[in-house]
């Protein structure tokens, strides 16, 4: 009966939640089987600016790069998603298509309190459960029950308070110090303060969001790391070849605003990623420093991984190299 009620869902009703919880598991039916690489990505693929004259995705100019050798990129994308939710779409690539290739994005700032405790984690939680692999049916019920980490946004912000209250920064180096030692001692601290001890508020403003979104130590125990060690075992299991793109960040604005103790804990977390997933066997190509201050379309507002075209490009071009020098060798 269980096996009939999955078929008339699967058929009638799976199209749809896919569409509005899911949908990224919809493009890897769309793509997979006419594509070489997969580009899994959020937002970073394809946000553009208004003064391009191109506005192709990052995963678009890859494809242009590669077409010279025969390679087809295409993209499984989704505005505001993390690795957590590429975990269970990776694990469901079809081995008999083509693929051969996974680009997933590395996302330093989803590595940190804001993002892991984000008042949206429970919508993306649920999105992971009803793309698990397993019967369709099985998955919208325990969806509907609740099956999975669906903690308020209000819980969720408690949480991410005391770690930024209690989560300690660190430094094994004489060069770099944190006279302020948490991220909320350290946005407390009065920034940019004029003659008359007037604070330049739209500065002061940006420079604690860097701190809120980069101000972490990364370990093996961080949830994101974990997921991108469920990847590399998905991968190993499919006979994939995994590439991990650290995307560019604005490590010049964080420089000027902070100085060299927040770029030393961004540069130490990158540190981390390339050494631990190079180890695991993957490539990871290190875009994090490759795109300066002016192509970042969000720099006046947020830190964000939004470039303009020249940044997309160069993006683009880095992990296109990586992918050609792969398949030349397979």
């Amino acid at each position: 009966m269980m096996a009939l009620f999955n078929v008339v869902y699967k058929q009638f009703v799976w199209p749809n939640d896919l569409d509005e919880h899911a949908s990224l598991l919809t493009m890897l039916h769309e793509n997979q089987h006419r594509s070489d690489v997969l580009y899994f990505a959020e937002s970073s693929n394809f946000t553009t600016h208004i003064d391009d004259s191109l506005k192709l995705r990052i995963s678009d100019f890859i494809d242009l790069y590669c077409e010279e050798d025969s390679i087809d990129v295409r993209p499984v994308e989704h505005a505001g998603y993390h690795v957590g939710q590429y975990v269970p779409v990776i694990a469901q690539i079809d081995p008999e298509s083509p693929v051969q290739t996974v680009v997933v994005t590395m996302n330093l700032r989803t590595f940190g309190q804001d993002v892991i405790y984000g008042p949206n984690e429970a919508s993306l939680q649920k999105a992971t459960r009803l793309a698990q692999p397993g019967l369709p049916l099985v998955n919208r019920v325990l969806t509907t029950l609740n099956f999975y980490d669906n903690r308020s946004a209000h819980e969720r912000d408690l949480l991410k308070w005391k770690s930024w209250i209690k989560d300690s920064l660190i430094s094994d180096t004489d060069s770099v110090t944190f006279p302020y030692p948490t991220i909320r001692t350290w946005c407390e601290v009065p920034k940019f303060p004029d003659s008359s001890g007037i604070e330049n508020m739209p500065y002061r403003i940006l420079a604690d969001q860097n701190i809120k979104v980069y101000g972490f130590h990364l370990d093996e125990s961080n949830p994101m790391v974990k997921s991108f060690d469920q990847i590399i075992t998905i991968g190993k299991e499919k006979n994939l070849n995994l590439i991990f793109n650290i995307l560019a960040e604005n490590v010049d604005q964080a420089d000027s605003l902070l100085g060299n103790n927040l770029v030393w804990l961004m540069r130490r977390n990158r540190d981390f990623l390339v050494d631990r997933y190079h180890n695991k066997g993957a490539i990871v190509v290190d875009n994090l420093e490759a795109v300066a201050n002016q192509h970042f379309t969000d720099r006046r507002v947020f830190p964000t991984e939004h470039y303009d075209q020249t940044g997309r490009s160069i993006i683009a071009m880095n992990v296109a190299q990586a992918i050609k020098e792969l398949h030349s060798k397979k």
